[in-house]
């Protein structure tokens, strides 16, 4: 891996106060990872956020201490710039009446005009945005909707493994070659990775990888992991939270899932009925995931959920280098490229016909087949 090490170490030691995002509803790789660049920069005296729009997992292996904004609120302060250079201030105070906010201003030996004030928004709060695991910018959701002049007025790390990555950033580090975001952290942290970082790094590589099942994985992913551990990484605490807490309810509505199993192709598809939404396990993309990794030949998983008779919603999972929004994106879909939803005004029988042979022949073209 041939990283960026001169133009990386000067954006981060330019940083002040940093913000880490990614895509909406994080993975845990992304989580994790944003959690070991959190503990890095925290270390280097650097004020420092995590958000992250959607759904927010908690893992008990994580930290506890690090808090997730779910928005990022006021970003800058508005000002109001009164110039007294030719006349001092006295007195000063304000207040607020209604929806107005007053303020009066004794001048000391003269008067003040119109044409001394003026107006700015002020800087905004974060000097650096560090993007994880995001090929676009919009996958960022609303973070990104509700903020676009921020995003695109500050300086951006991005950092990726998707070869569909859009390269918005002002560096770009993108690896496809490695198995997850921890791996590419791995390699630029490794000189300051304590247990805490050990920990993150490792889980997110477990996730991505289906406990190193992956195709992707190398001697070098192996040979990280094994560093990984040296420093204290609670492997066991990992695959206690991750494989080894899933309750009665959970396993027999996973198992439901399972039994309507059906492939065709490179898809693999499923149904889940109207009383069973409620019990799906709060890390269902997750185990989404781990199905198309533990599926040969599979790129894509479809689950198919019936709202009414005539409105089927589907949900697209997708892995690797597969973009789950752009297959059904001109359907109307929405989501990233990992989870795409999309509502069609079909019985569900029609519905699975039409999107798995839809998905099917976008995957030929893409594969080349």
């Amino acid at each position: 891996m041939d990283l960026p090490i001169k133009e990386l170490n000067k954006i981060l030691d330019l940083a002040t106060n940093v913000l880490i995002t990614g895509p909406s509803s994080p993975n845990l790789d992304v989580l994790g990872s944003a959690m070991a660049w959190q503990i890095f920069l925290s270390g280097q005296k650097k004020k420092v956020d995590l958000c992250f729009a959607g759904d927010i997992l908690e893992y008990n292996f994580l930290p506890k201490d690090i808090d997730i904004l779910k928005t990022l609120g006021n970003l800058n302060k508005f000002k109001i710039i009164l110039d007294i250079s030719q006349t001092k201030v006295k007195q000063f105070s304000y207040d607020i009446s209604g929806d107005q906010l007053l303020i009066d201003i004794v001048p000391d030996n003269g008067v003040f005009n119109s044409q001394d004030v003026k107006t700015d928004r002020g800087e905004y709060k974060y000097d650096l945005i560090i993007v994880l695991g995001a090929d676009s910018l919009e996958s960022l959701g609303s973070i990104f909707f509700e903020n676009r002049h921020f995003f695109h007025s500050k300086p951006i790390l991005n950092i990726d493994t998707s070869v569909l990555n859009e390269n918005y950033g002002q560096l770009n580090i993108i690896e496809p070659s490695v198995t997850s975001i921890a791996e590419v952290s791995h390699q630029i942290l490794q000189a300051n990775i304590n247990q805490e970082i050990a920990t993150c790094l490792l889980a997110g590589m477990i996730l991505a990888t289906n406990s190193f099942q992956s195709p992707k994985v190398t001697p070098d992913s192996l040979n990280l992991a094994s560093q990984l551990l040296i420093k204290g990484a609670q492997r066991e605490k990992i695959i206690e939270g991750l494989y080894r807490t899933k309750d009665i309810g959970t396993l027999k509505s996973w198992g439901k899932v399972l039994s309507r199993l059906k492939k065709q192709g490179s898809v693999i598809s499923s149904f889940i009925n109207y009383d069973e939404l409620n019990n799906l396990p709060k890390d269902f993309a997750d185990m989404m995931r781990d199905l198309i990794l533990a599926t040969p030949g599979a790129q894509v998983a479809i689950i198919f959920y019936q709202l009414e008779i005539y409105s089927t919603e589907v949900w697209v999972y997708s892995i690797s280098n597969i973009n789950a929004l752009d297959l059904i994106k001109d359907m109307g879909a929405s989501g990233s490229r990992h989870l795409a939803k999309v509502t069609i005004n079909k019985d569900i029988e029609a519905s699975t016909e039409q999107i798995i042979n839809n998905i099917s022949q976008k995957l030929q073209i893409i594969n080349g087949a």
